[in-house]
Order: structure tokens, then C-alpha cells, then sequence
């Protein structure tokens, strides 16, 4: 599916969400500061591609990377993400779910039993990957005021990636060289669990407020050497609710000797609805 017929799918999600709102729902007339309870949902189309290197092990026991040739906006074939708040004055509770597959990516084989391995070998790989993403962390509101908000979260993120690679190289004869099959498939799949501390918010120049720049950036470790995700946008304040189109970047880094992630990134840009009531 190509990157403009993609985001033409979300975009028209998206305007069909918002012909399903209640128009008598008046998102930007609560205060979520007020002392009452109050909820802001979101849902959004994210595009991301993926880069990746990844660890399988062979039946020999030999450590096989693998290593993606995409980027930005590659063969995605499957999304869903929404995140909600609950707040109650200054302190709330954040939640996040995403869910994506990738199909039918180009790879290579990076390195096999410690040995990196030349462009010239030509050890072509297709693999494919899905996983899921969840974020739960505390919310306490440092400031607020007509021009924005800025928040502090402290919580935990939950990754679960499942790999598979395959490879086929009978017509180049090139595996023998590295010790490894010429054709043979693999799969793998981890659990990941890191802390993180972050702040998120939004914040506005312009006399009207209505047009608003959204942020989100969290770092944190655990199962995981290091993680961290960005979020970064324009907006713009209905009556309704609001709509946001961001960049979001997700990342993770292990460089232990037989981790099944070494590092991957999931980048690109989302297109998002929410409502406060």
C-alpha cells in the first residue's frame, strides 16, 4: 500500500470519527483543573516505519543479526493506537495502547557468530514483525494557564515484538561462507519492561489558543538498555475537541550479547482526535 493511499485511510477515519461526535459535547468548555473528575480520550492513525536490528540464534547455537534495509513509512499492514487520561485537579493517570505489524520487509544479515558481514555477500533477508506497545504512568500537573499546560509522568512502558526472518540464498550459494543454510527461517519475540519519567503538555502563542503545539518526551530503562519516545505537533481547538498532526518517534536499545533487540525505531507521523469531558 503506498504512503499516499495510507494516510488518505486515516484522514478519512478520522473525519468519519468526528461526524460521530456529539456536537453537543463541548470539549473545550471543561477545565480539568476545576477539582471535578475528568477524562480526555484520544485516538489516532500513526504511520510508522520501522528500523531495526534484530538477534535470532541458530540451531547451532551461531547469533544471526539481521538487520532492516526500511525506514519511514515501510510496508505497515496493520495499526490500531488510543491513549486516555483521568485527572482529578493537578494529578491524573495516563494510559496508552498501540498496536502494529509490518509485512514483508527487505533485511539483511548484519553479522553471524560475531562476524559483521560486507555489503559485497549480498545475504538478502524478508522478515516480518508485529508487536504492541503500553504505557501507564501517574500524572501530576506542574503549571497551567490560558497558554497551555505541562505535565510530569512517572510510569512504566511494556513492549512485546515478535520477529520473523527467512532467507533464501540457493542462486548466490554465499551461506557456506558464513557457516550458515543458504535458505532457512527463523522467529523470535520478546518482552520488554522499563520505567520512564517524562513530561507532555501543550502550549499556545497566539491570542485565539486556538491553534496549540502539542509535546510528549519520556526516557526511561529497565529490561531494556535505554528508551525513550518523542512526540512533537500543531493543533487546532474545536468546539468538539481537538486534532493534531505529529511526528512521534519511539525508541529502544540493548547491546547485551544474545538480546533479541539491539535496536529498533518506530518513526513517523499520526494524526489525532481528542475529546475532554
Amino acid at each position: 500500500m503506498t504512503m499516499r493511499l495510507r494516510f488518505r485511510r486515516v484522514l478519512v477515519t478520522a473525519c468519519a470519527a468526528v461526524l460521530v461526535v456529539p456536537l453537543a459535547s463541548h470539549a473545550s468548555d471543561a477545565d480539568p483543573w476545576d477539582g471535578a473528575w475528568h477524562t480526555s480520550l484520544s485516538v489516532y492513525g500513526w504511520l510508522p516505519g520501522i528500523s531495526a536490528t534484530m538477534r535470532y540464534r541458530l540451531p547451532n547455537g551461531t547469533i544471526f543479526t539481521n538487520r532492516s534495509d526500511s525506514g519511514l513509512l515501510s510496508k505497515l499492514s496493520g495499526a490500531f493506537m488510543m491513549d486516555v487520561t483521568v485527572r482529578k485537579g493537578r494529578w491524573g493517570v495516563y494510559a496508552d495502547l498501540d498496536w502494529v505489524k509490518f509485512s514483508d520487509e527487505d533485511g539483511r544479515v548484519a553479522q553471524v557468530g560475531g562476524r559483521w558481514i560486507g555489503a559485497d555477500a549480498h545475504l538478502d533477508t524478508r522478515w516480518n514483525a508485529k508487536g504492541g506497545l503500553a504505557t501507564l504512568a501517574g500524572v501530576y500537573t506542574l503549571g497551567h494557564s490560558s497558554q497551555g499546560y505541562v505535565d510530569l509522568l512517572l510510569g512504566a512502558r511494556y513492549l512485546w515484538l515478535k520477529g520473523n526472518v527467512g532467507w533464501n540464498f540457493g542462486i548466490e550459494g554465499t551461506g557456506g561462507r558464513f557457516g550458515i543454510e543458504d535458505s532457512g527461517h527463523l522467529n523470535r519475540q520478546t518482552h520488554v519492561t522499563d520505567g520512564i519519567i517524562g513530561v507532555r503538555g501543550r502550549w499556545t502563542p497566539f491570542p485565539s489558543h486556538a491553534v496549540f503545539i502539542p509535546y510528549y518526551f519520556d526516557i526511561g530503562t529497565g529490561s531494556s538498555d535505554r528508551t525513550q519516545q518523542y512526540v512533537a505537533g500543531i493543533g487546532y481547538a474545536f468546539h468538539w475537541g481537538d486534532i493534531a498532526l505529529n511526528y512521534r518517534d519511539v525508541e529502544y536499545h540493548e547491546h547485551g550479547s544474545d538480546a533479541f533487540l539491539r535496536d529498533v525505531r518506530l518513526s513517523g507521523p499520526s494524526l489525532t482526535l481528542s475529546w475532554t469531558f
